[in-house]
């Protein structure tokens, strides 16, 4: 009796493609996830802090575009239909960014917009290769103060803490 098959058997393929062992190399040092994303995945910042850096970077790319660069074409849509501007929600969100600005102060705001818009590793992200010495580690210590502090003032100024009043029926 003849198989019912024809053809070139299937290739089994046993594993997974996980990319370059560069790109495995950068994985496993947590070197391609966001330095915000790390800092949550490694308990430095809460959920409510995470959640405050990302609206700051969403801010931000509110007023002036999403950073890097590329090229593009503005009067090529892509088929997407757009809604109208709103310009009062616009200048809403503005004001929103300058006020967290300003409640963090020049210094802090740009410390925290490096981290959470241009994805900059502060020092306590980047791998240790070998015991750091203590004027290291102390300045590892205070630069993650200082992002727990900027994180704080915009946890204050954007999350609302629920109230533990009773429901009222």
């Amino acid at each position: 009796m003849r198989p019912r098959r024809r053809g070139r058997p299937r290739k089994h393929i046993q594993h997974r493609d996980t990319g370059t062992p560069e790109l495995v190399y950068k994985r496993a040092l947590g070197l391609t996830t966001e330095s915000l994303d790390l800092c949550l995945e490694r308990g430095l910042i809460t959920p409510e802090q995470h959640w405050c850096g990302i609206h700051l970077r969403w801010l931000y790319t509110l007023r002036f575009g999403a950073p890097g660069v590329r090229a593009i074409d503005p009067t090529h849509l892509g088929g997407i239909e757009l809604s109208l501007d709103d310009p009062r929600w616009r200048e809403r969100r503005e004001a929103e960014y300058q006020h967290a600005l300003s409640r963090l102060g020049p210094r802090l705001a740009a410390y925290l917009l490096g981290i959470a818009v241009h994805n900059e590793r502060p020092s306590f992200l980047l791998p240790l290769l070998h015991a750091p010495s203590p004027g290291m580690a102390a300045l590892r210590e205070r630069e993650l103060n200082r992002l727990r502090d900027g994180m704080e003032v915009l946890t204050r100024l954007w999350c609302r803490r629920r109230s533990l009043a009773p429901a009222q029926n």
